[in-house]
């Protein structure tokens, strides 16, 4: 990944000390997650006074891989060539026999041999199974929420998912439907007997793999049908990431929590029961990235007519939300009253022109972005524009007509 400016860096170090503290992720079993040294942890999440210490790069996506995120995701800077391609691979996990889970990890091996193959190289697949870090038997220690909002944020957040049907599985299910909710793409691996009705009519865009056995004996699938699904997905990821780059914006949790405080005087348990989620869904929806708590349409309109608001509000597309556009347009305003002998029409079309280009940009250079922001117009900006604009509708008029 390319270096960070220093304010990418201050905003990443500040976005991972605020999910760390939300969390309550102790920095033991941080350590075990991302392999960075406890020290260092400590270091970022309780710098000694007068001293502040900035991680690498390195550090950052390891910490960040260890709450389930990219680093890219939190600057949304999706822009670039990523380095690799992340899949999450669902798998029963509790419940298991010992030869069941035995079975379950010749799967996971099988599956990573092929993602490892020269064919997916630059850039790889790196994939994640839930089995690795928040096993029901060898990881007990770690509590249900935590392991929710780790998988969760892995699921809805990583390029593509993997699902092995391998028997009914309250995980799997849960892992389907939150990659749907996320329009993450899936590729599925059916039971002989097949699915049941509710996975098998989900919503969810998928290729489905037969495979043959059973946990209990041996499990095989057609290899070569899952490398074009892999192929099918890695092509898919390149679209994707080209057509919605730079849309990870990470203010609606700040701008739900003040409206909540402004408007129904900070009462978070009232505001839960009125939109119909559980208080810690709420805290979650204000703590953590959107892409993480992911709110439906339904939940969305619910709290934007609690709150008095429109739904573009919340999610900061308004344009009374937008600083640049508040300040360039009190400035224009300004101008207009500080100005004789305007021509009025010819000064709401130049704001007007402005406006349109400003807000075409503005959905190319989402307002997380840390490339290069669109200048704030003052009054001097105002009035050469106008100038300029005077002067070119002079010189057009002067030019002879070819008709």
């Amino acid at each position: 990944m390319k270096e960070l400016s220093g304010e990418q860096l201050e905003y990443a170090v500040s976005r991972f000390v605020s999910l760390h503290q939300s969390r309550d992720v102790k920095q033991t079993e941080l350590e075990r997650l991302s392999g960075v040294n406890q020290s260092t942890i400590s270091k970022i999440v309780r710098p000694q006074e007068g001293e502040k210490y900035m991680p690498s790069v390195e550090v950052l996506q390891k910490l960040f891989k260890a709450l389930g995120f990219r680093l890219t995701d939190i600057l949304s800077e999706s822009d670039h060539l990523a380095d690799e391609i992340a899949g999450y691979l669902a798998t029963p996990l509790t419940g298991l026999t010992v030869k069941e889970d035995d079975e379950i990890r010749k799967v996971v091996d099988s599956i990573r041999t092929i993602t490892r193959e020269a064919q997916f190289a630059n850039p790889g697949f790196d994939i994640y199974w839930p089995g690795d870090f928040t096993h029901p038997k060898q990881h007990a220690d770690i509590s249900a929420p935590q392991v929710y909002l780790t998988d969760r944020s892995r699921a809805s957040t990583h390029d593509f998912i993997i699902l092995f049907c391998g028997m009914p599985s309250y995980g799997v299910g849960q892992e389907n439907e939150i990659a749907t909710q996320a329009g993450v793409p899936a590729i599925r691996l059916v039971p002989p007997e097949g699915l049941s009705r509710m996975m098998l009519g989900s919503f969810i865009r998928t290729i489905d793999i037969s495979y043959k056995g059973s946990l209990q004996s041996h499990v095989t699938f057609d290899e070569s049908k899952f490398r074009e699904a892999l192929k099918s997905l890695r092509q898919s990821h390149f679209r994707t990431g080209a057509l919605y780059r730079g849309m990870n914006g990470d203010g609606f949790s700040k701008r739900l929590r003040r409206l909540i405080d402004d408007r129904c005087n900070g009462d978070y348990t009232q505001f839960a029961t009125d939109i119909g989620v559980s208080l810690l869904y709420l805290h979650k929806m204000m703590d953590e990235p959107f892409l993480v708590s992911n709110p439906s349409a339904r939940l969305l309109k619910r709290m934007a007519h609690r709150l008095g608001e429109r739904v573009a509000f919340l999610l900061g597309e308004a344009e009374e939300n937008d600083p640049i556009w508040i300040e360039s347009n009190a400035s224009w305003r300004s101008w207009i009253e500080n100005t004789p002998a305007i021509d009025a029409g010819a000064a709401l079309r130049m704001r007007d022109d402005w406006r349109h280009d400003y807000a075409a940009d503005r959905r190319e250079n989402s307002s997380a972005s840390f490339r290069k922001r669109t200048r704030l117009m003052r009054e001097v900006d105002w009035d050469r524009q106008y100038r300029n604009q005077v002067q070119k509708d002079i010189t057009n008029a002067k030019q002879p007509s070819l008709l």
